[in-house]
């Protein structure tokens, strides 16, 4: 991440101090750029507009383990875990339970409680019927996307483990990500930034992603 890309997102969130989306945007390119002191009230400001946001307090915990405060980052992963698990962003949540299981930390907490996060919806362990499919992103059984979005393996891949009902969540919130972020998807930079969101959102495997470059050092 380039300076001038965070400058950007640093005028962007300023511009709009209300706006979740511009200061997650803010901390995530701060801590992958290594700045994980600076990330870390950026996402802390994110939790607070936005208690549901689970990916803030993801990276929020991962910012406060680089700076040391491991009590801190496992209290945020504990919210993480509670709050994705319930909401059904299987990515989130299984990422917080992997840190806080490094740890011997358990999975909930008495902040957790305290600010009325439920206990995790129980699974639906019924197998997919016809026209249906267990999607990668809820781990729920929901119908089959009508038609293929991308025609490429991303799009073969969405086929068969994105459920309809995740697509429609996406496209909801894919607009928000291009007007708040001000994405040019015919800039390839932008177009990397929305594919990131929608990656994570999903929970689509990370090598779909990879430029050919990329995979050749790998």
């Amino acid at each position: 991440m380039t300076d001038d890309m965070i400058e950007q997102y640093r005028k962007m969130a300023k511009a709009n101090p209300d706006d979740d989306l511009a200061h997650f945007a803010l901390g995530q390119a701060l801590l992958d750029a290594g700045r994980s002191a600076e990330a870390a009230p950026v996402l802390r400001h994110v939790t607070r507009l936005n208690p549901n946001y689970t990916r803030a307090f993801l990276l929020l915990g991962r910012a406060l383990d680089e700076n040391g405060d491991e009590e801190g980052a496992i209290e945020a992963w504990q919210i993480c875990y509670q709050a994705a698990s319930r909401r059904g962003e299987l990515m989130s949540a299984n990422e917080a339970r992997g840190h806080l299981n490094q740890r011997g930390a358990p999975l909930t907490s008495e902040l957790s409680e305290l600010l009325g996060i439920e206990e995790p919806e129980p699974e639906d362990d019924r197998e997919p019927g016809e026209g249906e499919l267990r999607c990668v992103r809820t781990g729920r059984v929901g119908k089959v996307m009508r038609f293929k979005p991308f025609e490429d393996a991303i799009g073969d891949y969405m086929m068969a483990h994105v459920s309809q009902e995740s697509w429609e969540d996406w496209m909801e919130m894919s607009i928000k990500v291009i007007n708040e972020l001000r994405l040019d998807l015919g800039d390839p930079e932008g177009q990397r930034v929305y594919d990131e969101h929608m990656r994570d959102y999903l929970n689509l495997p990370h090598e779909l992603f990879e430029r050919p470059e990329e995979a050749s050092e790998g």
